[in-house]
């Protein structure tokens, strides 16, 4: 018998896949910004040193953007509910081990696990993305999507007052732990693998794809993009109280911060689908360009231009994201899984090395350059962007010109927007 209530079935469908890969890209980065939150208590319980502590943090996006190709494959044949519920098996190895390390050896080892467990988790919560969500509701999903960095560095902050300073650091590993075991649960009885609702409601018409060399471009931009933003997680509370914000007023403008870019992201993604005939990587490289002016105030570590440049680097550097993976799927989703694991190389691998090299800049020089170091990155990832966006146009026999207009009409149907 047929369904009376189709639409609210679709919808139903829709609001569940955003949901589930939310809560799997949480459980992808929840290890890292977990361990990061902890790191005082950590650091004292493990006898970790700074330089140490901050190599073990960038492990598990390392090992990500070394397996996210592959891990992208995997989940493409695989599918996206069992590349769910793989990517909580390993979130919850990965948590387990840095429940119960002893040294910074198994506090890296669970990392790394976690890093395995992030390279298959965003493939497969962008595949059930593709796979459910309709074309009118993609940019929104996956801004929706992308928040799960900025809740993942919620769930850390919270996790410290409310579990760690009262019941110990490994009791608030532990409740991450029941979030992944639950996750793996919800995984398997909400969902079946199979063409969902939105591949259905499609014309028949072929993913258009991107030419590898644009592809390859485009990855360099998010590797650049993300090099330039990570490091505004780990070090605004002490670049912030460096410049004289008091360490109270420091976390609160960090924990607000961090809400903004959960509001932006989705913001931005809800925008994008109602102006479809506007650019999508022009808006990435814009947005990577407004990211660049707020590490710039940044530097000049004022109090009054910190907290402008902290509201601009989340709002505008670090809310690109959701856009990226957006305009990179649109145009690949029977490949969604696999086209993410050759993007999320340069995205994980940003994530890795930005951090790092943003602590030695500042740790031998200074906060400012370091942010100097920051704004030149997003610039570049800017610029790289539009660059790539002009191979895409020329691969296709599009006009450069004319960037922020409708695109013509060619042959049977109009070509999508770049």
């Amino acid at each position: 018998m047929p369904d009376p209530r189709p639409g609210r079935t679709a919808r139903s469908t829709t609001i569940r896949a955003t949901l589930q890969a939310v809560a799997v890209s949480v459980l992808g980065v929840l290890p890292a910004f977990l361990t990061g939150a902890l790191a005082v208590q950590i650091r004292a319980d493990l006898d970790v040193g700074l330089g140490l502590f901050g190599f073990a943090a960038a492990t598990l996006f390392g090992v990500s953007g070394l397996c996210a190709r592959p891990g992208g494959r995997l989940v493409q044949r695989l599918g996206a509910r069992k590349g769910t519920a793989l990517a909580a098996v390993l979130s919850i190895l990965s948590l387990t081990a840095v429940m119960l390390a002893q040294s910074p050896v198994w506090l890296m080892a669970g990392l790394a696990i976690g890093g395995l467990g992030n390279a298959v988790a965003q493939p497969s919560a962008n595949l059930g993305i593709s796979e459910f969500v309709t074309e009118q509701r993609l940019g929104v999903a996956f801004g929706i999507k992308q928040s799960s960095i900025p809740a993942a560095t919620l769930l850390g902050g919270l996790a410290v007052p409310g579990i760690a300073l009262v019941f110990g650091w490994r009791w608030a590993v532990a409740a991450a732990v029941a979030l992944a075991v639950a996750l793996l649960i919800w995984s398997q009885v909400s969902r079946r693998d199979a063409p969902g609702p939105a591949r259905a409601a499609e014309t028949g018409e072929p993913d258009k794809g991107l030419p590898r060399g644009g592809l390859v471009v485009l990855t360099l931009g998010g590797f650049l993009g993300s090099a330039a933003a990570t490091p505004t997680g780990v070090f605004l509370v002490d670049s912030a109280v460096s410049s004289g914000v008091a360490p109270g007023t420091a976390g609160l403008l960090f924990a607000a911060c961090s809400v903004l870019g959960i509001v932006s992201r989705v913001g931005f993604g809800l925008l994008a689908d109602r102006h479809a005939e506007r650019s999508r990587y022009l808006f990435i490289a814009n947005l990577l360009a407004g990211g660049a002016i707020g590490y710039g105030l940044l530097a000049t570590g004022e109090v009054p231009m910190v907290v402008a440049g902290s509201v601009l680097a989340y709002v505008m550097g670090w809310a690109w994201t959701g856009l990226f993976h957006f305009a990179v799927i649109k145009d690949n989703r029977a490949a969604a899984a696999s086209v993410t694991g050759f993007v999320q190389t340069g995205l994980s691998l940003g994530a890795a090395t930005g951090p790092l090299f943003f602590g030695i800049v500042a740790q031998t020089f200074s906060y400012t350059a370091a942010w100097l170091t920051a704004a030149v990155l997003s610039l570049l990832a800017a610029v790289t962007i539009r660059v790539s966006r002009r191979m895409v146009r020329r691969a296709r026999g599009l006009p450069i010109a004319g960037l922020w207009r409708r695109p013509p009409v060619q042959g049977a149907g109009i070509q999508a927007p770049t």
